[in-house]
């Protein structure tokens, strides 16, 4: 019981510690088990105690306190940075209301230049739509049916020209007939006054260009004597400027003279000085071969002393070689003498010697048995040893190779397993994509109705639209007395210029109908009796009757 209470409780995943009732006991037990020795207790004052204790707990105090001073330094320096913020008499004050007005103005700047952007967007966006509208009219205008209806216009404008025409050439030929005697002497008369008039203006006119040519003439004249005098000044200039020129090229001739003369000057020392220079090296060689004679006299002259020399050296070396030869033949005649102890020796050495070499031999020769019986035994137990760790290695390998083989099929299969779940995916995403592409499609071919719908109403407007013009036209041309049937015809209802009927479910589209053959001509859209007469021959109206002609008897 007593343990149970003392272990460690654990509650809210946190340790509890043990209570104070339980080590006030703890601390009893080990009294009474190791009683204290009062002999050895200091009791000391409360005084003394405390000043112990803050001696002790000094660094813990100034710590404490220097934390407190810092605290309370920071908390004084929030406190007036809180109170300075909003003075404006400071210089933070002044940098903050400087930067609170500009941060305004930019803001008002910011304002203006967005209404600025706004007029402008606006009046780029009228802009481009006056653009688009002009270019909408200019692309109206090019489009084929108003370029033809247009044609059809002008050729209306042509006829009544040509019907114009026409009408003032009968009037003409009316009056070409009607003309009588007094309207051509008039006529006549009319042409001399006419012709008289042309040639008084030619004279005058040649009268007025014949003063013009003599002002000309007499303007080129003081020209020419203007011209003349500049000349005979710039000649006199010209004479004086090649006397001055005359007059520094033969001061630059004196000139080279001058220094021709001192060169030649200087070239004459300078031949004087080669010349004393040469003389002295005549002499300087001279001297140099006295020299050079001494020498060779003098070394003539050691020469036949070195020759002396030599054959005196020459006579005392044979010498000396007679007394080396007699002393090495006695030397030899010694050695010869005791040659036949020594050879005696050396046999009975050699005996000896072949002797010893022939047991150490024989004894090398059991060793070496001895050492190759060992070797080969060891070698045979060592390939044993390897035969038996190749065969452990060969089973090892072997494990191995089951292992991996093991181990390849197993990857094998989840790859396999892997390509499968990734075949499914991707027939999956092939499916959804089909579907995807379906769908689509479907979008694509509603899309193509939906533009096709909206491509008929606006051919539909378009052609609305071309209607009321050509009304307009047509009706301003009946007015104005122009043949209005050119309009009429290219003002038909339909568009694609070709002379088929009208497809109202296509938008109204008018199809041409073309010849089988290479000219490509479009087929017209009259008929007349011919046409009857070869459609009645080839259509009795009995469909049986025209397969049975064909030839199609079911």
């Amino acid at each position: 019981m007593m343990a149970t209470a003392s272990a460690p409780v654990v509650q809210y995943g946190r340790r509890k510690g043990s209570s104070r009732v339980q080590s006030a006991e703890k601390q009893s037990e080990q009294v009474m088990i190791n009683p204290v020795d009062l002999r050895q207790i200091t009791v000391l004052p409360k005084a003394e105690w405390e000043r112990i204790q803050n001696n002790v707990n000094t660094l813990e105090k100034e710590a404490r306190e220097i934390y407190e001073e810092m605290k309370e330094r920071e908390a004084l320096h929030l406190r007036s940075k809180d109170i300075v913020k909003n003075w404006t008499n400071t210089i933070a004050g002044q940098r903050q209301k400087k930067l609170i007005a500009k941060k305004l103005r930019e803001e008002k700047e910011e304002e203006e230049k967005k209404k600025i952007d706004l007029e402008e967007a606006k009046y780029q966006a009228e802009k481009r739509r006056e653009a688009i509208e002009k270019a909408r009219i200019k692309q109206y205008y090019e489009t084929d049916k108003v370029k033809k209806f247009h044609g059809a216009l002008l050729l209306t404008e042509v006829m009544k020209e040509r019907e114009a025409q026409i009408e003032l050439k009968n009037k003409r030929m009316l009056l070409e007939k009607n003309r009588d005697v007094d309207f051509v002497k008039r006529e006549l008369e009319e042409g001399i006054v006419t012709d008289q008039k042309r040639a008084l203006q030619q004279i005058t006119a040649r009268k007025k260009n014949t003063e013009d040519i003599l002002k000309q003439i007499e303007e080129h004249k003081h020209a020419a004597e203007l011209e003349k005098i500049t000349e005979m000044k710039e000649g006199e200039e010209i004479r004086k400027l090649t006397r001055m020129y005359e007059l520094e090229m033969n001061k630059l001739a004196q000139m080279k003279i001058e220094q021709k003369r001192h060169i030649m000057m200087d070239h004459l020392a300078h031949v004087g000085d080669k010349n004393f220079l040469t003389e002295l090296e005549k002499q300087h060689q001279e001297a140099e071969d006295d020299k050079i004679r001494n020498f060779i006299l003098a070394k003539k002259k050691l020469g036949g002393i070195r020759k002396a020399r030599e054959e005196e050296i020459n006579r005392l070396t044979v010498e000396r070689r007679d007394q080396i030869t007699e002393h090495l033949a006695a030397k030899l005649k010694e050695q010869q003498d005791d040659e036949d102890e020594r050879i005696r020796n050396a046999v009975t050495e050699l005996e000896s010697k072949n002797k010893k070499e022939s047991e150490e031999k024989e004894a090398k020769l059991k060793a070496d048995i001895k050492a190759i019986t060992e070797h080969r035994l060891a070698m045979r137990h060592k390939k044993e040893q390897e035969e038996r760790e190749q065969k452990f290695k060969a089973k090892q390998e072997l494990y191995a190779i089951k292992e991996a083989d093991n181990l390849f099929i197993t990857h094998e299969k989840e790859k396999m397993r892997r390509a499968e779940e990734e075949k499914k995916i991707t027939q999956t995403m092939q499916i959804q994509q089909m579907a995807e592409k379906s769908t689509m499609s479907q979008l694509e071919k509603q899309a193509e109705l939906k533009y096709a719908k909206q491509n008929e109403k606006c051919i539909a407007k378009e052609e609305e639209d071309f209607q009321k013009y050509a009304e307009q036209v047509i009706d301003s041309v009946t007015k104005a007395g122009r043949n209005p049937y050119p309009l009429k015809k290219a003002a038909q209802s339909g568009i694609g210029g070709g002379r088929g009927p009208v497809y109202n479910e296509r938008g109204g589209i008018r199809p041409s109908y073309l010849v089988q053959d290479t000219s490509g001509v479009q087929l017209p859209a009259y008929q007349n009796d011919t046409t009857h007469q070869i459609k009645q021959i080839y259509d009795d109206g009995d469909i049986h009757k025209s397969k049975r002609k064909l030839g199609f008897t079911w």
